[in-house]
C-alpha cells in the first residue's frame, strides 16, 4: 500500500512536470507517447488514483489537467463525477479538456446521470446552456437520459418562447441518433417544421 502511495505521488509529479513551455509547444500525440507509461500505470491504480487526479482539474490549459481527465475516463470511477461536472461548470475555453471531461462522464455512464440531470435542470431554469454537460448526458445510452431528452424536447416544442435566445435545440437533440429510439422521429420532424 505504501509503495502504491509513493508511486502515485511520483506519477502526479510527473504529470505536473508536463506543464511547461517545452511540452506546450508539442502536439498531443507526442506528449501522449512521452507520458505513455505513467498514463498506463495511473490507469492500473484505478480508483486509488482518483483523489489525486481530481486535484489536477483545478487548472485548465495544462497537460496535467488533460491527462487527469483522460485517466479518469479510462478508470470510470463514479467518485470522480462531481469533480468532472464542477470542471465543466467553470465553462473554460479549454475545448480539448472539456471534450475529454464530457467523454469521461459518458464513459462512466449511469453513475453520472442523476447529477447531470440535476445540473442541467438548474442551468435551464436559469436560462443557461452548457453544451458539454448536455453532451455528457445525452451521450449516455439509456432510458433515463432518453426520457429527459424527450421531456425537454416536448417542452421546447410546446413553449418555444421559454427557450428563445439561449437554448440550442439542434445540439440538444444531436444524440437522439445515438439513443437509437425511432419513437423520437416525430418530435424531430416537429422541430424541423418549427424551423421552416
Amino acid at each position: 500500500m505504501q509503495d502504491q502511495v509513493e508511486m502515485l505521488g511520483r506519477h502526479i509529479d510527473f504529470l505536473r512536470s508536463l506543464d511547461t513551455e517545452e511540452f506546450y509547444n508539442k502536439e498531443e500525440d507526442e506528449v501522449r507517447r512521452y507520458a505513455h507509461d505513467v498514463f498506463q500505470e495511473c490507469i492500473q491504480l484505478g480508483c486509488h488514483a482518483t483523489h489525486e487526479l481530481i486535484g489536477l482539474l483545478q487548472t485548465e490549459f495544462t497537460w496535467s489537467c488533460f491527462f487527469a481527465l483522460a485517466i479518469l475516463r479510462e478508470t470510470k470511477d463514479p467518485q470522480a463525477v462531481p469533480a468532472i461536472i464542477a470542471f465543466l461548470k467553470r465553462e473554460t475555453d479549454d475545448s480539448m479538456a472539456n471534450e475529454e471531461a464530457m467523454f469521461a462522464l459518458q464513459d462512466i455512464g449511469d453513475p453520472s446521470v442523476t447529477l447531470l440531470i440535476d445540473e442541467l435542470e438548474e442551468a435551464f431554469d436559469n436560462k443557461k446552456y452548457n453544451s458539454y454537460l448536455v453532451g455528457a448526458l445525452t451521450g449516455i445510452i439509456g432510458p433515463v437520459p432518453y426520457d429527459f431528452m424527450i421531456k425537454i424536447t416536448k417542452d421546447f416544442i410546446g413553449k418555444p418562447w421559454r427557450y428563445k435566445g439561449w437554448f440550442h435545440i439542434e445540439d440538444f437533440t444531436y444524440n437522439f441518433v445515438k439513443q437509437e429510439r425511432p419513437d423520437a422521429i416525430p418530435l424531430l420532424k416537429n422541430i424541423l417544421d418549427m424551423k421552416n
